[in-house]
């Protein structure tokens, strides 16, 4: 579809240039009355002229600050855990030694530099303290990384002469935020009556509820103009239960509901019903037989298919670039894409398109938690064309240039390794041409099947993901994939179901992704006509876990129904648990 054309006529291009006018003046203003950009600002002019000895001066520094108010609340069986309300601020500070062609990051003596204890009140000369001591002990840490690094270049006999940062134009984009509400009390009882409709279900091992509410203003000023300010805000609820099989395995099962304002949650009737499913869910699993080993046709269905594609495309859709190590020594071990290498090859089928657009804030209705403006760089969002009918198009990027890329395109938005910025996406696209309907690619698993010789076919309704996994099974993985031998797999399916050719379908357990990646993409035969939007918090890791830490960010996927070609499958090798001695005890919800 074409973006509209904007004709201009004098009148509009005089009302679009005093608006502008008007909102610089605003800008500026908001800037003074703000004391933490204050201090950011005025620190970082003093910041530009640190230097020790005829050591390297700073060429780059910049603050950030993610300001929140967080409500955390936790319930089981009806009963309260847990329900806490903090005020956080988590600022980094970086400073880069050199210039933009070489400095003191980019190898393994560099890191990211982050503030330990910062006020959370607006003290103005308590901020700019502690600024200045970190920005002392951060500048100290760059001149020691850059000599550090230019010893290990000069024994290197070819080294990247790829640039270390990207330069990127300023931007100062300066919004009124208001802190949402967070009404503590509401979710209190919202929380625990969704808890207590677990007691219902006595067969089930453990169950909970657990709601995050968190309203940020994040701020970014650097030495090259850039000033931001800007409200990022998140809820998400998570809905959890285990069940002990009667072989001793555990399974367990859960539902994520992320937006991006506690207002955007589906109403209670309907937070109820999913409470009802996950908990019926989790008994069926409990009584499901053990999965055997399969290769064949496999259908992802909808939520499965999107949680699919966030974690094939976690790494896929990114470059990262080898840190510099001394000669001799064993570098670290960097990931990289499988698409690393095949710039304008084929790597789907011809009908398939993928793309990243942060701006788009709902489709068909509902609302897409990954849309923002900027980056954590400060670097305006853009759209990227990944693949284009099959073929590879291009990456998400951060200001760290990587291979023949070198500008940003918007999506730096986790702290990475050896001093970067990790990319990750935003609203990520996957568009088929000609789907089909939901009951026709069912239909066409089952040709595919009965083709095969098959007596049955699988199809993936949902994944764990992001991964509630215990240690055990945690284990377990590893194993399987050690035995294996491969290296990139998928999460464990959750809801997987042996498809009949009569139509039937069995729910089973225990199944396990061998080698998967977004190569095999190259196998999908065929997508439905109705996409699924997945809203999840992004650790920026392919095996995404829940509750994994503070670094993580808001994506969303938008994506059909993929039947893939084969797939294979093979049973969890799990040691069987024992089930507690004695039964629960009786439960009755107040």
């Amino acid at each position: 579809m074409k973006r509209p054309v904007l004709i201009w006529t004098a009148s509009a291009v005089a009302l679009f240039c005093a608006v502008m006018v008007m909102a610089a003046r605003d800008a500026g203003s908001s800037m003074r009355d703000d004391p933490q950009l204050r201090a950011m600002l005025d620190e970082i002019a003093r910041s530009k002229t640190l230097q020790l000895n005829n050591l390297d001066k700073p060429y780059f520094v910049q603050y950030s600050i993610g300001d929140a108010d967080l409500v955390s609340i936790d319930a089981s069986l009806g009963g309260l855990i847990s329900s806490n309300k903090v005020h956080v601020r988590a600022p980094r500070v970086e400073i880069r030694v050199g210039d933009y062609k070489f400095d003191n990051t980019n190898s393994v003596f560099s890191g990211m530099a982050r503030i330990g204890a910062f006020p959370v009140d607006d003290d103005y000369h308590a901020m700019r303290t502690a600024f200045w001591l970190s920005s002392d002990a951060v500048y100290k840490l760059a001149t020691d990384q850059i000599t550090r690094k230019r010893n290990a270049v000069r024994e290197i006999s070819d080294p990247d002469n790829v640039p270390d940062f990207a330069a990127a134009k300023p931007v100062r984009m300066v919004q009124q935020v208001a802190n949402l509400e967070l009404d503590q009390k509401r979710w209190e009882h919202i929380v625990r009556g969704l808890s207590g409709r677990f007691a219902n279900h006595p067969s089930l091992l453990s169950s909970n509820v657990r709601v995050r509410l968190i309203s940020t203003t994040y701020r970014v000023a650097n030495t090259e103009g850039t000033v931001v300010r800007i409200p990022e805000d998140l809820s998400e609820l998570q809905i959890r239960a285990t069940a002990v099989a009667p072989d001793g395995n555990r399974v367990w099962n859960h539902r994520f509901i992320a937006v991006l304002q506690p207002s955007q949650f589906p109403g209670e009737a309907d937070l109820e019903k999913t409470a009802d499913d996950v908990a019926k869910e989790t008994e069926a699993l409990a009584k499901a037989p053990l999965a055997a080993d399969y290769s064949g046709p496999v259908l992802f269905e909808q939520e499965g298919a999107a949680q699919l594609m966030a974690q094939v495309l976690a790494d896929a859709s990114r470059l990262r670039r080898k840190p510099v190590a001394p000669a001799g020594s064993n570098p670290p071990q960097v990931i990289e894409s499988v698409w690393a290498s095949r710039l304008g090859s084929k790597v789907a089928p011809d009908w398939l398109s993928i793309w990243d657009d942060p701006a788009p804030q709902q489709f068909n209705g509902t609302i897409l938690a990954g849309a923002y403006q900027v980056d954590d760089e400060g670097v305006p969002a853009e759209r990227v064309s990944l693949v284009e009918k099959g073929a590879l198009k291009g990456f998400v990027l951060s200001r760290e240039p990587v291979r023949e890329f070198r500008r940003s395109n918007g999506h730096g938005r986790l702290p990475g390794a050896y001093g970067s910025e990790e990319a990750a996406f935003g609203n990520l696209f996957v568009h088929a041409e000609g789907g089909i309907p939901e009951a026709k690619l069912k239909k066409k698993l089952l040709e595919r099947v009965k083709a095969n010789g098959l007596k049955f076919g699988i199809i993936i309704r949902r994944f764990d993901f992001p991964s509630t996994a215990g240690l055990e099974e945690l284990q377990s993985m590893v194993r399987q994939i050690q035995k294996g031998g491969y290296a990139r797999s998928l999460s464990e399916p959750l809801l997987a179901y042996r498809a009949y050719p009569d139509g039937h379908e069995e729910l089973v357990r225990g199944l396990r992704f061998q080698e998967f990646s977004a190569k095999d993409l190259r196998d999908v035969i065929a997508a439905s006509d109705h996409p699924y939007v997945l809203n999840y918090v992004n650790n920026g890791t392919a095996f995404n876990r829940a509750d994994s830490g503070s670094d993580a960010t808001v994506s969303a996927v938008i994506c059909p129904s993929l039947l893939f070609d084969s797939v294979d499958l093979a049973r969890a090798e799990n040691e069987p648990g024992k089930p507690p001695i004695v039964t629960a005890p009786p439960i009755t919800v107040q």
